[in-house]
């Protein structure tokens, strides 16, 4: 059961794939779109896309691109011509994402057959990331949480948690809290700061008044896997994806939940390199 959930992940991420090739070269992909395309949640799709590919969409559109435009190198076109098929607006631009890409100039590859070939085919397929550290499957008891949205740059999150702090200790006394806890929707290395969401909250055993800021977040009981982070709680996205590689390897189904952080220091308090942070991904 487990492995056949595996390849269901890889098929709904070559459905993708086959997707993002149909795409001109004005064409951008859009993370809801392709998500559908995927049939999964639009916060886990790009990281389960990123792991099974190494790679985000827009950069395998970039090096699908590229890898049309390499065999026509090969002809009497212009470099402009190419670059133009290829979706760059200039000459200059399509020369440095190749150079960058595959180490070799537009002049090179198109003087070489064994270069152009070599180029061409490194660029049909995308490279796979390291997989990871050690991870805890654990059981989790059932959460209630008062929480506050945020949209903004996740780096700008201590502000949030001041308001949350505001509005929750303004009624209660620092002895109700039980735990710091965030709930991040959107992958920041994706998605613009601007848009990225989030919800900040605590653990008061739901005895914080509720009103036009303030909403609770039931998390349920189930089983989940987790890493500790330790460091910067701005620097969490590697252990994220250790995370989603290794539910995804085991042959998890992904809850529709997305990852929850469970601080567990205060940046205020200690020192940034020994912070530490539970970060839970639930599964089916």
């Amino acid at each position: 059961m487990k492995p056949a959930q595996r390849v269901n992940y890889a098929e709904r991420i070559d459905r993708v794939l086959r997707h993002i090739e149909t795409l001109n070269a004005e064409a951008q992909p859009d993370t809801d779109t392709l998500a559908g395309v995927a049939a999964l949640s639009p916060f886990h799709f790009h990281r389960i896309y990123r792991l099974m590919t190494g790679e985000t969409p827009g950069e395998t559109l970039k090096r699908i691109r590229l890898a049309r435009a390499v065999p026509q190198l090969d002809t009497q076109a212009s470099i402009t011509a190419v670059a133009g098929a290829a979706g760059y607006a200039t000459p200059q631009a399509f020369a440095r994402a190749l150079k960058a890409e595959t180490g070799a100039t537009a002049s090179e590859i198109r003087m070489s057959p064994s270069i152009r070939s070599q180029v061409g085919e490194a660029l049909r397929r995308p490279a796979h990331p390291e997989q990871p550290v050690t991870i805890e499957i654990v059981a989790t008891e059932p959460l209630q949480l008062t929480a506050l949205r945020n949209t903004g740059a996740y780096a700008e999150l201590n502000a949030a948690y001041h308001r949350l702090f505001e509005c929750v200790f303004t009624d209660l006394p620092m002895e109700a809290l039980r735990g710091l806890y965030g709930i991040q929707y959107d992958d920041p290395r994706f998605v613009p700061d601007a848009e990225c969401r989030a919800e900040v909250a605590v653990d008061v055993g739901g005895q914080a008044p509720l009103g036009d800021k303030l909403h609770a977040v039931t998390i349920p009981a189930g089983r989940s896997y987790r890493i500790r982070h330790l460091g910067s709680y701005d620097a969490m996205q590697p252990a994220i994806d250790y995370l989603y590689a290794a539910a995804i390897e085991a042959g998890e189904t992904l809850s529709e939940r997305p990852p929850l952080f469970h601080y567990l220091d205060d940046p205020e308090e200690v020192a940034e390199e020994n912070l530490r942070c539970d970060v839970y991904l639930a599964v089916s």
